[in-house]
């Protein structure tokens, strides 16, 4: 267990941060990190794995995605701290499932800022040669590039969470202007209809291919920057009035947008132009898959439309890369503030008034991820799997909480959270299944090694954060159900890379039934933990101050 000296300094620490952000900033913010590369690649990518029927995977991912957002509303309300999903499974479950989730969570969060800069390169390599191989994978000079891309926005971030915050709010309304403009330009331009009413259907690979696009082509990627206004609660004006209308907000207006865009793309291709036989979805190739909306406003005329948009590569990719940066930072930070490392990782720069270490940590390890994944689409598989595994906690940290902390203030209090939680926590396993075979398994690996990381830590460089009998108790269910969820992937349906041995939909009633079974472990195995004792006593007053 975190010692209670080590949940004291992260609250002192916590009210050094700056309070700058208002709920304008905090929309802006979760609609940066949501409007970002996503709607550059993700409806040509879920196009060539459901055709038409990648509108349906939209607003089936938006709805789950909501669903979480919602549950994540009333805990950030409750207790706006900056990283402040990585702190939640602390507060429910102890200290072994909060560094499990909190640790996969910072995968996530770390790798942003790469497949964002690679997006930025793969547009750019459309017209400079020796960036972009036919394949869409980065060469040497590309990700060198990609890196000086990162290596800027560290020093945005570095300069402060008001110059940081203020910069993104004026990208992103740029980010969120031009697809909207593109929506209207090639509907009116030019839309075939016939498109969404063609001989091989609506749904061509089977609706099991509709359930993989939400995973694997970008979908819930797209999505997952709602999190941004969980992440700098700590750092807001009025924390429990901003953070539920952005956080909810942000995932409405992405929704809309992401379906229209998906929509627009659908019947903006022209069979004739891309020289690919009628329907056959699946062999979308060339420009359509580079520089999706870019090559389709081309080929519509719109010469003026494309110009912006390659320009909007630049931008949308790298407001998210800014965004995300910040957010690796602050779920480093968060977990220091647990005590699983140093800290140092914790200190707050005087002058800035930022966790300056976590913040470089992140922008050098986010340079390792060039290497397995040295393009867009080969890393954004493993990237929605890691962080939507960590939203698997969300239902029952609310549940949770409501028992065990129920004196707690709850400015927005979430109405159903008795179904919305399972439903959340389900829906969460769904996705990591979607992923399917073998990532749900690189992402166990990569969520095991985390432990490895956690023993240097603590027996090596003595960070506090040790696990004591109770919260290894009250976590275990964590490290099982990763396991039965690689077992499931392995022997899950061919559509999601498995054996075929559980088939579709079969397999989907299987994830959704195990899940439940897991969801009512972790409710039982819920405690008052020491760190919601200390916030109500530390934590309380603190909210109250700010207020």
């Amino acid at each position: 267990m975190v010692e209670t000296e080590t949940v004291k300094a992260s609250n002192i620490s916590d009210k050094k941060l700056r309070k700058a952000l208002t709920t304008w900033d905090l929309l802006f913010l979760s609609l940066g990190g949501i409007i970002g590369s996503g709607w550059l690649f993700a409806a040509s990518g879920a196009a060539i794995l459901a055709g038409p029927g990648s509108i349906f995977a939209w607003i089936i991912g938006g709805l789950i995605v909501l669903v979480i957002a919602l549950v994540y509303s009333e805990l950030g309300a409750m207790i706006p701290r900056s990283g402040a999903i990585v702190r939640y499974a602390q507060y429910s479950h102890g200290s072994f499932a909060g560094y499990l989730f909190g640790w996969a969570y910072f995968l996530s969060a770390v790798s942003v800022p790469a497949i964002e800069a690679e997006a930025v390169i793969t547009y750019a390599g459309t017209y400079i040669k020796g960036l972009v191989a036919p394949t869409g994978v980065l060469s040497a000079l590309g990700i060198l590039l990609a890196a000086l891309l990162m290596i800027l926005f560290f020093f945005l971030n570095y300069l402060g969470v008001r110059i940081m915050g203020k910069t993104n709010t004026g990208m992103t309304w740029w980010k969120l202007i031009i697809p909207v403009g593109t929506v209207i330009a090639l509907f009116v331009v030019h839309f075939n209809v016939s498109n969404f009413f063609l001989s091989t259907g609506t749904v061509p690979y089977g609706w099991s291919s509709v359930f993989a696009a939400v995973s694997l082509s970008g979908i819930v990627f797209s999505y997952l920057g709602f999190r941004q206004a969980l992440d700098y609660g700590g750092e807001a004006k009025t924390p429990q009035r901003s953070i539920p209308r952005a956080t909810v907000g942000s995932v409405l207006i992405g929704i809309a947008l992401y379906t229209l865009l998906q929509v627009v793309f659908i019947g903006q291709v022209n069979w004739a132009v891309i020289g690919v036989t009628v329907g056959h979805w699946n062999a979308l190739t060339g420009g359509v898959v580079t520089a999706p909306f870019a090559t389709l406003a081309s080929s519509a005329g719109l010469v003026a439309l494309t110009y912006l948009l390659f320009a909007d590569a630049y931008v949308s990719p790298s407001g998210t890369l800014n965004v995300y940066l910040g957010t690796s930072q602050r779920t480093l930070y968060g977990l220091g503030t647990m005590g699983y490392f140093p800290k140092s990782m914790i200190k707050v720069h005087e002058k800035h008034r930022i966790p300056v270490l976590p913040l470089l940590v992140s922008l050098l390890i986010g340079f390792v991820f060039f290497i397995p994944f040295p393009s867009w689409y080969k890393m954004v598989g493993f990237i929605s799997s890691s962080t939507v595994f960590t939203y698997i906690v969300g239902g029952t940290a609310l549940m949770t909480l409501r028992k065990h902390a129920s004196e707690f203030k709850r400015p927005f209090k979430l109405r159903g959270a008795s179904i919305l939680s399972p439903i959340a926590f389900i829906g969460a396993s769904e996705i990591v299944y979607w992923t399917g075979w073998p990532l749900v398994a690189y992402l166990a690996i990569a969520i095991f090694i985390g432990l490895v990381l956690w023993a240097v830590m603590v027996y090596v460089f003595k960070a506090p954060g040790k696990f004591d009998a109770k919260s290894l108790k009250a976590g275990m269910w964590v490290p099982v159900f990763v396991i039965v969820l690689v077992i499931l992937s392995y022997i899950g349906g061919a559509s999601f890379g498995g054996r075929g041995i559980l088939s579709f939909p079969l397999d989907l009633i299987v994830v959704a039934f195990v899940a439940l079974i897991f969801y009512f472990w972790s409710l039982y195995s819920g405690y008052k933990t020491e760190e919601i004792v200390e916030i109500g006593t530390l934590g309380t007053q603190y909210l109250q101050e700010e207020e």
